[in-house]
């Protein structure tokens, strides 16, 4: 029994050498405009290295945003496997071309500080991945644009309200 659980011991440790759990942080967007945040992954120094990153990112406005992680290689062996990504519970849209695989979201989202998860397992040594967000606030009317409408709803309406009395 115990040599069973010395060798248990021995394949999670040889295991945990050949993963990476990083949390990087991308920083806040500014809400005056457009703006965009972009970061370059560890490199992952051999093949088989089980990716499990987070990317964190904060919105001060609501926005509308996008995130995109992006893996080019030169040999198709050379790609991250199982390649995903989620973000608030949804997962990203997934394109693999020629040379390159990427996994994107766009979207509206409120102020806040957003998660990313990349998962996916290296195909060759020193490979890595960059990601990018883009936002830009949406822009929120003003009392005086509501007023305006209704006043003009209200005139419409009296307008009609004639014209059937006619």
């Amino acid at each position: 029994m115990k040599l069973k659980s010395v060798v248990a011991t021995a394949v999670l440790a040889a295991a945990s050498w050949n993963a990476s759990a990083t949390v990087y942080n991308l920083g806040t967007l500014d809400p005056a405009g457009f703006d965009t945040l972009s970061g370059l992954s560890a490199k992952f120094t051999t093949a088989g290295t089980a990716i499990d990153d987070t990317w964190n990112f904060t919105l001060v406005e609501p926005s509308s945003a996008s995130f995109s992680a992006l893996q080019t290689f030169a040999v198709s062996a050379g790609q991250i496997l199982d390649f995903s990504a989620v973000l608030s519970g949804t997962n990203l849209t997934y394109t693999f071309g020629p040379g390159s695989q990427t996994l994107s979201w766009a979207g509206s989202l409120a102020a806040g500080t957003y998660s990313v998860n990349v998962t996916g397992t290296t195909g060759l040594a020193n490979s890595q991945y960059l990601s990018t967000v883009s936002a830009i606030p949406t822009p929120v009317p003003e009392p005086e644009t509501y007023a305006m409408m209704l006043g003009g709803l209200a005139l419409l309406g009296a307008v009609a309200r004639r014209k059937a009395k006619k």
